[in-house]
Order: structure tokens, then sequence, then C-alpha cells
């Protein structure tokens, strides 16, 4: 049962991977998006020691909040209205936290990493909580960003010395940050992770998808799953796709996500005359049943990414990607797709002519390759003991006397020798090997 605006978390026991440690979780929302899935995919993968977990989310709950209570994790609102902070709110946080008494405190996102932070003045303990932020955006230009964004992560870089450990999905990322001030250390790199259980090739899924949207046999279809927002830059893609049917290539666009409906995306494939060449779907709990319906993946962010699920989920799924070079973008595909400038339509579409092109023998293998570099690094298992180490490492330095490596065992500590959560970072974007 969903709580709302709740006063009280439960008394949470001790998980089994640390022992004598909860933690909570402060998120910007509980809506559908990168960070907030990882966030639930954590949960999921910690089994039964997910119990030692709790949410709180500044705004009423979204879509992934049930998904979350599900696994046993409590998830409480402070009921804000998006980009507004009240001061009644934040008391409510400030309390939850004191009354919780966790070890580790977790901000997800700009705006819940800050919440965490203001809601820890004056409410540390000599034993912790260790705060930890974890980032999951890119800056390729704050001025991007909203103003009130731009406030918020400013402010941020300001406070940043007095967290504990700063998490980031994407090396790029990372730079990014710290060249705007973010202090430099006390850093961990922690890729997302795909459950390739769940993401796997489908040969029915062609089929299904072809009936849901109506596509001829026989038509390739190139597909993207992205919230409808200026940075996914779905307008470009809509262009690229004119581009390919100019060139003879009998392509469907398929765009998956909240928002595209009725979007800049849509009118300009009106504009085009290609609007029954582009399937613009809703957010849909079947994602996973249909991206392994795609013959290409095509990432346009134009900036704002640092690692895109997407991309992983696809090509865990065994779909060949073409991707714009943004955030890890490049790192995360290797040499299993295309990298393309951003904002570049008519290299987008080149890309995936040469997919076309190269024939289905040539991109199945593709695919293939894609799902073994997925299932090598970016797995739930790794995720897991790399957040286990951060943890530790966060709360070591909170109270000089936090939880040793040591108590993982050899197998995780080997796994995260070889890991970029241990490894030197290296502002070089090409010396960063997943």
């Amino acid at each position: 049962m969903h709580i709302h605006q709740v006063s009280t978390l439960p008394d949470i026991p001790n998980p089994c991977n640390l022992p004598g440690m909860k933690v909570i979780h402060v998120v910007t929302t509980t809506n559908v998006g990168g960070a907030q899935i990882m966030l639930q995919r954590y949960l999921s993968a910690l089994g039964e020691n997910a119990a030692s977990h709790s949410v709180i989310s500044l705004v009423p709950s979204g879509p992934i909040a049930p998904d979350i209570e599900a696994l046993g994790v409590q998830v409480a609102d402070l009921g804000l209205s998006p980009g507004r902070v009240t001061p009644a709110a934040l008391w409510r946080l400030r309390r939850l936290l004191r009354d919780a008494k966790p070890d580790i405190v977790h901000g997800w996102m700009y705006h819940g990493c800050l919440a965490a932070w203001a809601g820890l003045i004056g409410n540390r303990r000599k034993d912790g909580p260790a705060l930890v932020w974890g980032v999951h955006h890119s800056l390729q230009d704050i001025a991007n960003e909203k103003r009130s964004t731009r406030w918020v992560v400013r402010l941020m870089a300001a406070m940043s010395k007095r967290v504990d450990l700063i998490t980031y999905c994407s090396g790029v990322s990372q730079d990014q940050h710290e060249a705007i001030g973010f202090c430099k250390d006390n850093v961990d790199l922690i890729p997302n992770a795909v459950d390739t259980e769940v993401f796997k090739p489908d040969p029915d899924a062609r089929a299904r998808l072809g009936a849901i949207c109506k596509i001829p046999d026989g038509r390739l279809i190139v597909g993207n799953v992205a919230r409808g927002h200026p940075m996914k830059d779905h307008v470009s893609m809509v262009r690229a796709t004119a581009m390919l049917i100019e060139m003879g290539h009998d392509v469907q666009a398929v765009l998956v996500g909240e928002g595209l409906s009725d979007s800049p995306a849509v009118q300009t494939a009106s504009e085009l005359g290609i609007r029954d060449r582009v399937t613009a779907l809703e957010t849909r709990s079947d994602v996973h049943s249909i991206v392994p319906g795609f013959d290409i993946f095509l990432l346009s962010s134009a900036w704002g990414e640092a690692f895109p699920l997407a991309v992983a989920e696809a090509m865990a799924a065994g779909v060949p990607c073409v991707v714009t070079d943004v955030g890890d973008c490049a790192l995360l595909v290797g040499d299993t797709g295309r990298v393309v400038a951003p904002a570049a339509p008519q290299e987008q579409a080149k890309a995936v002519a040469s997919l076309i092109d190269a024939g289905q023998a040539a991109r199945n293998e593709l695919g293939q390759r894609a799902r073994a570099r997925v299932s090598e690094h970016f797995s739930a298992p790794r995720y897991v003991d790399r957040h286990d180490a951060a943890y530790a490492r966060a709360l070591n330095r909170a109270t000089g006397k936090g939880a040793d490596e040591t108590q993982f065992g050899q197998a995780s500590q080997d796994k995260l020798a070889h890991s970029p959560s241990t490894q030197k970072v290296s502002p070089n974007r090409g010396d960063r090997r997943y």
C-alpha cells in the first residue's frame, strides 16, 4: 500500500551484505527515468537484503514506487510540487532521517542529492550517517539546463566537499561536473546495470511490435526509448528517418516514451510528410518485450545523457545501436555499434543506412557482441558489489571506523579490482575501460 507524506519510517532490519547498515535513498521522483529504474533494479538485486533499505521521494509517488514497494521496501514522499521546496517538507525530511537513524543516506539525481544534504544539516552523529550523492546526468553545457537546475548544480558544487562519496554512472559526467567545481576527492564510477534475463533476444518480438504498431512485414524498424524532452532530440531522429526514406530504405521509426504522442517529433513528421512512418507510443510496462523487435536502436540525444539505460537494454536484447557521442555512449557501445555527432540527423541517417546495407547477418553478429559486452561488464551483481564497496568507503570517511571491503569476500574483491569503481579515472575519455 502506498504511503503518502508519511512522518515515520519503520524500524529497518540490518542487511546481510553490510552488517549493521541501514540505507535511506532520497530521490527527486519515482517517475519513469533512468536513475529511478536503476534504483528499483538495485533494490531488486539485493533480494531479501532490500528490507534494510527505504526510499523517500520529494514529490508524490510515481509509477516506479509500487515496483519498489513490491520488493518489501518502504516508500515515503514529501508531497512537494515539482520545482517547489517548503520549510514543512524539509522539516519532515529531517524528522524522517533523524528517527530512522540510517547509516547511509544516498541522494539520487540533483534535487534528491541536495535534499539529502539539507536533511542532514545538524542531524549527523559521530557514527554517521554517511552522505552519498549519486549523479546520473551529464553536463555537456550547463546553459542547456533550466535556471532552477543550474542553481541546484552550482550549490551542489559548493557543498560537494562535505559529501562523503560522490558516485557517477559516467566518466564523462564526472569530468564535466568536476570542471564546474565538484570535489575531485572521494568519488566512484558505478556504471548502470541491465538484467540480461529480462532484456534478451526474442524471435517473436518483431511480429508482436509489428502488430501493435501496424507495421508491414519486411519493413525495418528503427527504435528509440526515451521520454519526450528537448535533450532527447527526437526531432533529429525524425529528420534522419525522412532522409533514410529518401535514400530508398523502407523504415519505420518507433518512439516509446512519456509525452511523445503529441510532441515536436510527431509534428515534424507531419511537416515532412512521413507521419505514417513515425509511430509514437507512450510509456509501456512491457518495453522489455518490445525492444527486441527493433532492427536498429537509434539514440538521438543532443545532451544530458550520462550512461543511457535504453542503449544498454537494447544491447542486451541483441539490437545493434547507433548512438550520439554524448556522455559515455561511445564507451558503452564500444565496437558493437556506430557513434555519430549529436544534433546531426544526416550523420544519424548515414550510420543507420550503413547497418541496413550491411545486411541482417552482420546486424545479428553486432547484436550478439553487444549482448556479450553488456553481460560481461554491466550485470546486476556487479552493480551491487560496486555499491557495497562505495557504501563501505563512505562510512569509513564519515566515521573513520566503517565497514571494510574485506567483508565482501575474495570473489567480490576480485570483481571490484577490475571494475571502474576501483580504477583511477583518467581525464582522457579514450583511456577509460569498463
